[in-house]
């Protein structure tokens, strides 16, 4: 069993005198999912890490998954499975396996004088100047080497490791990994919501899907499930997007804003089990025929945020922003529907669609690449997202930018994200994407109590990891 202990070393420039603090921590069941979830079966096909592949990439632990240590201003539940700290802790200082070349005031600097092999296992030394990590710590983890570079300047904390592809163009199923998709790796099954411009119905499906035992029931990377187990009409007593008209023959009816048959998916899962998505109704009005056709003038735009639960759409007016036009939802954060015009991010209560917020500190670009979901919360421009407040900044993952079916969306399960899409250039492709979800917490050391770092100390960490 590896067990922890951890010195930290105060030093007061102006008068020498230093400060010592002991403690002792937990190891996490984050080593071991790193090295053994193996999703589809693709952990050990030709991934790669941080330069390194096979391997190489995890092995010694010391080199990149465990490399890295954070230090947070709260303390962290100490629970073997409690492997990423709640996104609301404060991080206060990290460093990694090299030297702080940049200009980031909270990250620190590999001792590696000091850092070495002890008996029976390793010990990790960190050095931070007066000006890094300034603040109050209370919790210190050990995590993967890029964690502990943090994402200021050139980080990444989501991490493509592996990336397949096959032609699918003879089993091509017009319904299956559209960009609602949602997996749901530890049920065995994903679902998936879909809606056409010219139906008022949405068809829920629940697909059978064993991500994350692939290799034990020898599923390989050119089989994906095609047979729905179960399959729900849902009425939504509207069109997606639609025209509204009065006066003329079609007083009183509607029509959808596009004669095409395309899916339109505009409703988002939830952490509660529902689906939530915006819709717009465009209101004309009749003005004038000429021969057989007749005219309509736009009068103005209505929204109305759709709410599925189990078989039943309920559909509520909103108060949008004023004099827009197009106001999308794309996203779920907590009980938020995450939505955006312009280059502003708004959000609306679901419990309450009277309270319309305007996100501050935050700007939206139209890029996908920064923009996606991840199960029932979403990244906005390169920020993880809680409760509807930024407060992660993971930057953006490798090759979103073109618009594919379930390219916006992937599902985590422990260490790991999986994003499945399927995109057509001559025949249809289906694609999958594995990615590491770096800032894990390999070791928790709440500390007895609070220490407080300013600009007047330098720290040396001293964490030293053995086998007993």
């Amino acid at each position: 069993m590896l067990k922890g202990k951890t010195v930290i070393e105060l030093t007061d420039v102006k008068t020498g005198q230093k400060e010592i603090y002991e403690d002792t921590n937990m190891v996490t069941e984050a080593v071991a999912d790193v090295l053994n979830t193996n999703i589809r079966g693709m952990l050990y096909d030709n991934t790669s890490f941080n330069g390194s592949s096979g391997d190489a990439w995890m092995l010694p632990i010391k080199k990149n998954i465990m490399g890295g240590v954070l230090l947070y201003q709260n303390e962290i539940d100490e629970r073997a499975d409690n492997i990423y700290a709640p996104l609301n802790n404060p991080l206060i200082g990290y460093a990694s396996d090299d030297a702080n070349n940049t200009e980031d005031i909270r990250r620190g600097n590999r001792n590696l004088t000091e850092s070495k092999e002890v008996d029976g296992g390793y010990r990790f030394v960190w050095d931070f100047a007066t000006s890094q990590a300034n603040g109050t710590i209370s919790a210190i983890c050990l995590s993967n080497t890029l964690a502990g570079k943090g994402t200021q300047y050139a980080g990444n904390y989501m991490v493509r490791i592996g990336s397949w592809s096959v032609n699918v163009n003879s089993i091509y199923k017009p319904y299956l990994l559209r960009d609602n998709m949602r997996s749901y790796i530890k049920e065995g099954y994903r679902l998936e919501m879909t809606t056409y411009y010219n139906s008022t119905q949405a068809t829920l499906r629940k697909i059978k899907d064993e991500c994350l035992h692939a290799m034990l029931l020898s599923r390989t990377l050119t089989e994906y499930p095609l047979e729905t187990e179960e399959e729900t009409k849902i009425e939504l007593g509207h069109y997606p997007f639609y025209y509204h008209y009065t006066g003329g023959s079609k007083d009183g009816t509607d029509e959808p804003y596009s004669t095409s048959a395309d899916v339109r998916n505009y409703l988002f899962h939830a952490a509660d089990g529902k689906w939530y998505g915006l819709v717009r109704r465009d209101n004309r009005k009749y003005s004038y025929s000429s021969g057989s056709r007749e005219y309509y003038d736009h009068v103005n735009y209505e929204w109305f945020m759709d709410t599925i639960d189990g078989n039943k759409c309920t559909t509520q007016k909103i108060v949008a922003p004023s004099d827009i036009s197009e106001f999308y939802s794309f996203g779920m954060s907590g009980k938020w529907l995450m939505c955006y015009t312009g280059n502003k991010v708004y959000r609306i209560d679901t419990t309450n669609v009277a309270n319309i917020e305007l996100v501050p500190n935050i700007t939206y670009t139209s890029s996908s690449i920064w923009t996606y979901i991840v199960d029932d919360d979403i990244v906005i421009n390169g920020w993880y997202f809680l409760d509807g407040e930024p407060k992660l900044y993971v930057r953006d993952t490798p090759d979103a930018s073109s618009v594919a079916w379930g390219r916006s969306q992937m599902s985590r399960y422990k260490t790991y994200a999986i994003r499945e899409w399927m995109y057509r250039y001559s025949e249809y492709t289906l694609y999958r994407e594995l990615y590491l979800f770096t800032p894990y917490l390999a070791t928790i050391n709440n500390l007895g109590f609070p220490v407080i770092k300013t600009a007047d100390k330098t720290m040396k960490i001293t964490y030293t990891i053995t086998e007993e």
